[in-house]
């Protein structure tokens, strides 16, 4: 009952006071407002801190590196090695003076399941933080 009442009410209210018309800029306020939105986020585009260029140089690096490793002229002296330095470093026998303790096995899993989920997490939060920005 009160439904019809209340669509007779509407019927009344719209034939006395009519439809509403937008105005005739109203397509180029809500484009200009459209506008606006893109350039702000524009402005707030994700850079990332080290680019692409600079991984794949570090990489290279060293990749160049362990293939100097393995597969160099391990004999060959080299004039920019500071040999003395070293054989200073090997007569401080630091590894002697760590003392030995052991961790158990569940430790070792633990940490590597805790390193894989905090890695997890990151890429999770990442998504999350780019969606919300769009």
């Amino acid at each position: 009952m009160d439904n019809i009442k209340f669509d007779g009410f509407v019927r009344k209210n719209i034939k006395e006071d009519g439809l509403e018309q937008p105005s005739l800029n109203f397509t180029n306020a809500i484009l200009s407002k459209i506008e606006e939105e893109k350039e702000i986020r524009e402005v707030l585009t994700y850079t990332p801190l080290i680019s692409k260029k600079v991984w794949v140089a570090l990489g290279a690096i060293l990749v160049g590196v362990i293939g100097i490793l393995i597969y160099g002229n391990v004999d060959e002296k080299y004039n920019w090695w500071p040999e003395k330095a070293l054989v200073k470093f090997g007569e401080l026998k630091l590894l002697e003076k760590i003392p030995e303790f052991t961790v158990s096995n569940i430790y070792n899993y633990a940490f590597v399941g805790m390193a894989f989920f905090v890695c997890l997490q990151i890429v999770v939060l990442k998504n999350h933080f780019a969606k919300r920005l769009l």
